[in-house]
């Protein structure tokens, strides 16, 4: 079991309560006149361990006030409570202080922002570690339930329930032997708030389905047509359907003879058609035949031109390769030129250099560090030296300007060779190019002499041949006046007209379809007698399927009343003076969920407030039994109690008292009755 005890609190400067040492007992009573600040010391504890107010709020003014109501500025709020937890000491510390910021440039400080700092048993701590530790200690939700006797019935009635069932855990029905195994095995695949649901909402279904059958059958009543008299309508069919068939007789008889009628029209025009065909061909023939007659003889002229396009074709070869020999030729001679002038600058080299002489300065045989002169001999020496040097370096610089003279020499005279070898091919692309223009003008003449001989003939026109052959061709002539007689024949040829036979069978049709149609409300009849006794075997059906689900619904309803007495009777066995209603009855006997503490029989909410304390301090004992774990319980107009139920909790009774001004504090063993009734 888990015990936590509170020894002792310290505030200061938390909300109306400037400076405030408490040391608590097992029973401790806390005196004051309404608004000193009773609740306040209930807040401090829950501000320390939680951050939140003693009504769960996070979001509350903890500063101290001036007499204007307005916050006091640049003070620190602090609550130093001293535990007792399972043996074990532990010292828990909340500070909110302003942050005071003095920028560069300004003469006052700035303020910044609240900070929270937290120590644990002196030792500062982040604040999600704090929390942490709390929560190892004490889960918050639990500390609201087992510190307020109020606590648990202000959660809403769905928490409260769940926390009931959660203490009652499983509860055990012995369900078959109340002949309940049919829902048993319903609830297999299904909750039984589900096997409810869809039970119900069945019955509704069907209900609403019954009470819409004697509708329906009245409908389908409704619609019924009369009854026609049958036999008579059967004769008038007979009879329109004889005259339909005698119509359809004569009418095939004419087909007949109009199909022996297309036979034979059909022949004619298959032979007009081969006739046409055959003349066809005569046609192309002599129009082939035309042209060729008319047509001149343009072979020579066409030859002429071909050897025309090949010696234009080889002219402009000529043209384009002798065009690329004389670009070679020029940047020959561009290369030739630049070589020359390159020879020119080597011989103006080597005159230079030729022409050098070596001359003495004095001061070249005087002594570079102390510039004294040399000894005639050491003289004589330094210029021989000197003149070898120079005539070395002399003859070395004249034969690098002949080498590559005659580098260039070799170079000009290759250019000069190539130069040569262009010119040549130049002449002879001239010359070629000059006999392929010749051959050109030689051939364009000719074309135009060809050209002039042609125009100088006779021209006929083929369409004007073409008519002259048609007009002697016996057989096409003859085969026109055969194609004239047969198409002349043709029109002779008349279809047998049946328009009367056709127009009386579309009547006699019609008769007969009303009849038809005068028949089928017989259909009908027979149609809706059979759906009226579809509708009432519905109707049985849909009677007993009822009866079926109704007899579920009664055991279900039995299954729930079974848990919901279990259930009650398990939970209620938890408590001494309060009991719960978990379940309230609808005026249709069915059951719907609550939660509900009651006070011999009196509901929580309509009981005094001595009778709501214990009934609070009941539940939290049953409530410390479950969770394992016993915490102070603050107990708010103490003085409305004058018998408190026993408990394993420390109590801390907060009790209004007009003569104290000042918080008073008396740690006392109270006298508590164990079994005395609300």
């Amino acid at each position: 079991m888990n015990k936590i005890t509170l020894k002792k609190l310290s505030i200061t400067n938390f909300k109306g309560i400037k400076s405030l040492d408490i040391d608590f007992s097992d029973f401790s009573s806390i005196y004051a006149a309404n608004g000193v600040g009773k609740t306040t010391i209930f807040d401090a504890f829950t501000w320390l361990l939680f951050g939140k107010d003693s009504q769960d709020r996070k979001d509350f003014e903890i500063k101290p006030l001036d007499e204007n109501g307005l916050t006091i500025p640049k003070t620190e709020n602090e609550v130093i409570g001293i535990l007792n937890c399972n043996g074990e000491e532990i010292v828990l510390k909340r500070v909110h202080r302003e942050k005071w910021v003095k920028k560069r440039g300004l003469a006052e400080a700035e303020f910044s922002g609240n900070e929270t700092i937290y120590f644990w048993n002196d030792v500062p701590m982040a604040a999600k570690d704090y929390t942490s530790k709390i929560n190892e200690l004490l889960n918050e939700q639990v500390f609201k339930l087992i510190t307020n006797p109020l606590a648990f019935n202000n959660l809403k009635w769905q928490d409260r329930r769940k926390v009931l069932i959660d203490i009652a855990g499983n509860v055990e029905v012995d369900f078959l032997s109340h002949g309940l195994e049919n829902i048993l095995e319903l609830t297999k695949k299904k909750t039984i708030s589900e096997l409810k649901a869809e039970i119900s909402s069945k019955i509704t279904k069907i209900k609403n389905e019954i009470k819409l059958i004697p509708t329906r059958i009245d409908e389908v009543q409704k619609s019924k047509p009369e009854q026609p008299d049958i036999k008579e309508l059967e004769n008038t069919l007979f009879v329109w359907n004889k005259e339909l068939e005698n119509i359809e007789g004569q009418l095939l008889d004419s087909s007949k003879a109009n199909e022996e009628i297309n036979k034979k029209k059909s022949a004619i025009q298959n032979q007009i058609f081969e006739i046409k065909t055959k003349n066809q061909q005569i046609e192309f023939e002599l129009k082939s035949r035309a042209v060729q007659e008319t047509q001149k003889d343009t072979s020579k002229i066409v030859a002429l031109e071909r050897q025309l396009n090949d010696a234009k074709f080889e002219f402009q070869n000529a043209l384009n390769s002798l065009t690329q020999i004389v670009t070679s030729k020029e940047n020959k001679q561009k290369e030739l030129d630049y070589i020359e002038a390159k020879k020119n600058a080597l011989r103006s080299e080597w005159t230079k250099i030729n022409a050098e002489t070596l001359s003495f300065n004095e001061n070249d045989f005087h002594c570079p560090a102390c510039k004294r002169e040399f000894e005639s001999g050491d003289i004589e020496s330094k210029k021989a030296e000197m003149l070898s040097n120079f005539n070395n370096s002399k003859a070395a610089r004249l034969q690098q300007i002949n080498n590559s003279g005659l580098n260039l020499k070799t170079e000009s005279e290759l250019l000069a060779k190539d130069i040569e070898e262009l010119d040549a091919r130049i002449n002879n692309g001239k010359t070629f190019a000059d006999k392929c223009k010749s051959e050109i003008d030689s051939l364009q003449s000719a074309i135009e002499l060809e050209k002039s001989i042609l125009d100088s003939t006779e021209t006929k026109w083929p369409e004007n041949v073409y008519s002259e052959l048609l007009s002697n061709h016996a057989e096409y002539q003859s085969s026109i006046k055969e194609i004239e007689k047969l198409q002349k024949e043709l029109t002779t040829i008349q279809p047998i007209q049946n328009n009367e036979l056709i127009e009386l069978k579309k009547q006699t049709q019609a008769n007969i379809d009303i009849v038809k149609r005068q028949l089928s409300v017989v259909d009908q009849i027979n149609a809706a007698d059979q759906r009226i006794n579809e509708l009432k075997h519905e109707e049985s059906n849909l009677s007993q399927s009822l009866l079926d689900l109704e007899k579920i619904e009664f055991d279900v309803e039995r299954y729930i009343k079974l848990n919901i007495e279990a259930l009650e009777e398990k939970i209620n066995e938890k408590f001494q003076f309060v009991s719960f209603k978990l379940f309230d009855t609808q005026i249709n006997g069915g059951q719907v969920e609550c939660c509900e503490a009651l006070i011999e029989g009196v509901p929580f909410d309509n009981a005094n407030t001595a009778s709501k304390i214990n009934a609070g301090v009941d539940i939290i004992n049953t409530l410390c039994d479950f969770y394992k774990t016993n915490a102070p319980i603050f107990i708010d107009n103490r003085e409305s109690v004058t018998d408190l139920i026993d408990s394993k909790s420390q109590i801390i009774s907060l009790i209004v008292s007009k003569d104290d001004q000042k918080i008073r504090i008396e740690n006392q063993q109270l006298e508590l009755i164990p079994n005395s009734p609300i």
